[in-house]
């Protein structure tokens, strides 16, 4: 029975990634959409990726149909954005390839400046995540929001970079939440280091 119930899993998924990709490249919001909605399995969203990024490209529909889903799922707990976010946790190349693909321009001015908090061990093995900000007051919170328990370990670097035109693949200067390609900031730099305890969000202050 086991067997079954793990074959019929695979054929589902396969049929709802079949779907997905099909409406992706033929502009077809609605058999899109539909099959977004039922990836519902751990990692789903990171096998849609794989399957979305190996299009190239999508029509502008799909691009707008995307972004007006990730908005709006914006403050639901189990809606779109968080459930790609937690799918493509440890993902970054990943994560950065679908939004690109997925998601128009910028649609307002992009910041300059922006801050990121993470691990230190991340910092020194030179692995600089891509969730950012333009607060650096948020910066704890938003990398806590978008990282891995396991990244959480020792002790954290605040760092700043300069945004260079175009390497902003999503957010504006008037949000808290920013999606640039690392490999195109510049002039990366830590402005703060933290020693943690595990699990003791609290005990963070980089709002100097």
């Amino acid at each position: 029975m086991n067997l079954l119930r793990h074959a019929l899993e695979d054929l589902h998924r396969a049929d709802v990634l079949r779907r997905l990709a099909t409406g992706a490249a033929q502009g077809d919001v609605a058999a899109f959409l539909g099959a977004a909605s039922q990836l519902t399995w751990v990692g789903g969203w990171a096998d849609a990726l794989r399957a979305l990024v190996a299009l190239g490209t999508v029509p502008g529909a799909i691009q707008t149909a995307f972004r007006d889903a990730w908005e709006a799922s914006a403050s639901d707990a189990l809606g779109l954005k968080r459930t790609l976010t937690l799918d493509l946790l440890c993902q970054d190349r990943l994560l950065l390839d679908g939004l690109a693909l997925l998601l128009p321009a910028p649609a307002g001015p992009t910041p300059v400046v922006l801050y990121r908090a993470q691990g230190m061990r991340d910092y020194r093995a030179g692995r600089v995540g891509c969730w950012w900000t333009p607060y650096r007051e948020h910066a704890a919170a938003l990398w806590l929001a978008t990282s891995a328990p396991v990244e959480h370990v020792g002790d954290w670097v605040l760092l700043e970079a300069q945004a260079q035109p175009g390497a902003i693949i999503h957010g504006t200067a008037d949000d808290i939440e920013v999606v640039p390609d690392p490999s195109r900031l510049a002039v990366i730099r830590v402005v703060g280091v933290v020693g943690v305890r595990q699990g003791d969000p609290d005990a963070v202050n980089f709002a100097a």
